[in-house]
């Protein structure tokens, strides 16, 4: 111990302290932080019993409700959004996953399509609007069904169209037109010669054991009669028969006519006119074979056979929610399932009707995805959006605004576990206890909305591209007061105020009803909450181009494919907990992925550790200067009085950062300022071989904010433990400003298939790091985003290749075009191409021989 001791005292009295007088949590400002705003309600006081309460504070609407559950939830819901939002790479920024921990089943960065336009339509009420940005991005642009091939059925052309309502930017809308046309003709290969009708299988539309798998999974494919038995064919009933299904026939219409409208948002009324005429057709046929006229209701029906699988399934909500199926008389027949006997449970609605015989309340199978019968959250968004459709313009005696939130209740309290707000996949719909729920797997599900049936369906803003705000209200007579603050909408920050009385708020001078401020301004104000339109200010375009001009930050570190390739991270201890697989491997540190739970994991740590003290080694795969590192902090312990109590990990004591040389560029010691459960950003000084003397002064050369600059492609990271605790890192992270070019190095691409089961395993990749560029082996390829011309414009324009090698790759623009390169010894190529406004994806695949890529110039 007499050793350790003098250890220590060395390493905290080795050198004045290397720090600045204000370490920022957040690696990079707010992106519209500059925009004012009301000071109605006390942020903190509702995010800080979150992990990392500042990113709340910097990215979410705060809302103030009578109803507790709707709003625990609410605040809940958003830090299931934070533990899903994942940086995927320089230069394709942002996406978000289904599930919490990486499935083989998943498309490019851990994407899902089923899931991906619930996160379009969700994250649209980010104050970032680069997340939902870059989300759509990887769709239209980034290849992800061009790759993985076509999967899970999806509404995300009609997405792209809402999020853009939200977000106003309407050259970013107009700029996607090609990549949802060739998204969408990816489609084609589902549709029947013969009906001209999209048809799948349950489980490629996300929903397996389903109605058609009973009714042809039985003897000789028939319907089934008993569950236990020999003559049933199982494979069937999970997977069911190719469906000819409502909903996904509905996304198609949805999807053609958001294609449709902006097509003739960018001027081409052709082209409008030709995908109209497209979902009109299909409309048609849709309506001529899948609706029941006997039931008034949609219905599944078996490709090939013709089969009509008569009985409601809740699917058959879905169209009206996407506005597709709205004449009166199909309105009828979405009243007659909302009741107790039909879809209405506990802890509903139910996937399929009570009545129907194979509905169950439980469970055949422990299998996790049981959809006929369960509630799940997926399909509740979908028909909580159909039932305020209805309500708000007063189109039903049944689907009333009573109706609707009783609805929305519901679906805040089966977003429950313990008493606590919880989301899993899939819940019993008469027993208070989720029916999916997976260790490691299910927790914290994002497969489904709540932001935007807050927004959109209990609030009532109603989106649109016009300048103007939609409202249209449907809470309940009883709520005296709510408030909205900072709601982002066309580049403006929107907060509601309603206060019947005028005295339930007094942060905020109001009269007594509702007020309606835009960027801390009143806007409007009326005495009820009857719905009104209202007109934005005229600069609200000016808004939406400022918000979008923003400058955007990249992090240079992450690696989903780690711990293959580069970037790459080391520690000289790994603790493992049975001397054989360690669980909490270094490689965890730069996976993209960020969160403080102790289930689901997804941490490296020091526990158990022999030495107080442990060096990790982050080495970049070229040298990039740098000002800062951002370290993801847990803390598991109990603070009482400033002490910690229990757990095993807390903030460390020290922390020193230096270059390969060892020359030192940070030092904090002791770590006065380290918040667990909290990134927390490290910046630079200049940097020393001899720490004991670096002065302790912000360098003069540094701007506000910021550290200095140094150029390395490595950082050595020294932690110095509390006693008596450990410490665990989720997440390292280097944050640059992006590269606008117009030069861009292939060491800063992708390399390889980050798809599904390849995330996190060598085989795919066959690319790596040479000789300061991208060798491609058989197979290989490399692709580079975020490449914009000056200006982000778009246009024709000329792209420079510079590399060498021996062989030829197929070059690909936004996967809408490709050009063939032969090298053969370094050389440099032009092309010419059409440039889309924003971010481009170049892609290189290789066809023949050992090319090598050393960068691209735009222009």
């Amino acid at each position: 111990m007499a050793s350790l001791g003098i250890w220590v005292a060395l390493f905290l009295a080795a050198a004045s302290k290397i720090c600045f007088a204000q370490d920022p949590l957040q690696p990079f400002p707010p992106v519209d932080g500059y925009i004012p705003t009301t000071h109605i309600l006390n942020h903190s006081s509702y995010v800080d019993s979150l992990d990392e309460p500042q990113w709340f504070l910097d990215n979410i609407p705060f809302v103030d409700f009578p109803d507790s559950a709707i709003q625990d939830v609410y605040y809940y819901r958003a830090s299931v959004i934070k533990r899903h939002l994942k940086f995927v790479h320089e230069g394709y920024g942002w996406s978000f996953t289904e599930f919490i921990h990486p499935v083989a089943w998943a498309s490019k960065f851990q994407t899902i399509p089923d899931s991906a336009p619930h996160h379009m339509v969700e994250c649209r009420w980010l104050r970032n609007p680069n997340y939902v940005k870059d989300l759509i991005s990887l769709y239209t642009r980034a290849g992800v069904e061009a790759i993985s091939g076509i999967s899970y059925t999806h509404y995300i052309h009609r997405a792209i169209y809402e999020a853009a309502q939200a977000l106003g930017d309407q050259t970013f809308l107009t700029s996607q037109l090609g990549g949802m046309i060739a998204s969408y003709n990816l489609w084609n290969a589902t549709i029947n010669n013969s009906t001209h009708l999209y048809h799948r299988t349950p489980l490629s539309d996300a929903q397996e054991f389903s109605l058609p798998g009973y009714v042809t999974g039985g003897p000789n494919g028939g319907p089934v009669q008993y569950w236990e038995s020999f003559d049933n064919n199982y494979d069937t009933i999970w997977l069911g028969p190719e469906t000819y299904r409502p909903n996904f026939n509905a996304y198609m219409v949805a999807g053609a006519r958001a294609i449709a409208t902006v097509a003739q948002l960018a001027g081409n009324t052709s082209l409008a006119q030709e995908w109209n005429q497209y979902a009109d057709g299909l409309y048609s046929r849709m309506l001529d074979m899948l609706y029941d006229t006997d039931l008034q209701f949609w219905i599944d029906v078996v490709e090939g056979t013709n089969l009509p699988v008569v009985g409601r399934q809740l699917i058959g909500y879905f169209p009206y929610r996407l506005d597709v199926g709205t004449d009166t008389n199909m309105i009828r027949g979405l009243e007659a399932g909302l009741n107790q006997h039909e879809f209405i449970t506990q802890y509903g609605p139910t996937t399929l009707e009570q009545t129907n015989p194979y509905y169950t309340a439980l469970k055949n199978v422990t299998y996790c995805c049981i959809w006929q019968g369960q509630s799940w959250p997926f399909s509740t968004s979908v028909y909580l959006g159909t039932l305020a459709r209805l309500a708000r313009y007063n189109l039903s005696s049944v689907a009333t605004p009573q109706l609707f939130y009783q609805a929305m209740r519901t679906y805040a309290l089966t977003n429950y576990k313990d008493d606590i707000p919880y989301t899993a996949e899939s819940h019993y719909p008469t027993i208070n206890e989720w029916s999916g729920d997976t260790t490691n797997h299910s927790e914290h599900y994002f497969h489904s909305t709540y932001f935007d049936n807050v927004f959109t369906n209990l609030i009532g803003v109603v989106p649109t591209l016009d300048n103007r705000l939609e409202l249209r209200p449907l809470v309940p007579s009883n709520w005296s007061y709510f408030a909205v603050e900072n709601l982002p909408y066309h580049g403006s920050l929107i907060s509601l105020l309603w206060d019947r009385t005028g005295t339930h708020y007094s942060t905020q001078t109001h009269s007594p009803g509702l007020s309606v401020y835009i960027n801390g301004a009143l806007l409007h104000k009326q005495s009820t909450l009857a719905p009104v339109n209202i007109t934005l200010p005229s600069n609200t375009s000016n808004a939406v181009a400022t918000l979008s001009a923003q400058p955007r930050y990249e992090n240079i570190l992450v690696n989903l494919n780690a711990p293959w390739g580069l970037p790459n991270i080391t520690a000289d201890y790994v603790f493992s907990a049975n001397g054989d697989i360690a669980p909490y491997q270094p490689w965890k540190m730069i996976d993209g992925l960020l969160w403080y739970d102790d289930t689901p994991d997804n941490r490296y740590t020091n526990n158990q550790t022999s030495s107080p003290y442990t060096t990790i080694t982050a080495t970049l795969a070229r040298a990039r200067n740098i000002s800062s590192v951002s370290l993801a902090i847990m803390d598991d312990t109990q603070k009482l009085d400033g002490i910690h109590h229990g757990g095993v990990m807390a903030c460390p004591k020290a922390i020193r950062v230096a270059l390969a040389n060892g020359s030192v560029v940070a030092e904090r010691n002791p770590w006065t300022d380290c918040v667990g459960n909290s990134v927390n950003t490290v910046l630079f000084a200049p940097p020393s071989a001899a720490a004991q003397n670096l002065s302790d002064t912000v360098p003069t050369t540094a701007a506000v904010g910021t550290g200095a600059v140094v150029e390395t492609d490595s950082l050595v990271i020294t932690i110095l433990n509390q006693q008596y605790y450990s410490v665990g890192i989720p997440e390292v992270q280097i944050w640059v400003p992006a590269n606008d070019g117009p030069r861009y190095e292939a060491e800063d691409g992708l390399l390889g298939a980050f798809i599904g089961s390849f995330e996190g395993r060598q085989s795919g990749l066959n690319a790596s790091i040479v000789d300061g560029g991208v060798q491609l082996g058989e197979g290989g390829w490399v692709e580079i985003a975020g490449v914009r011309t000056a200006n982000s414009s778009a246009g024709a324009g000329t792209l420079t290749v510079i590399g060498g090698g021996e062989g030829t790759v197929d070059v690909g623009m936004n996967f809408l075009m490709n050009q063939t390169l032969t090298f053969s010894g370094n050389q440099t190529q032009t092309l010419s191409v059409d440039y889309l406004y924003g971010g481009n994806v170049v892609s290189f695949f290789q066809t023949s021989g050992t090319p090598w890529i050393d960068a691209i110039v735009v222009g």
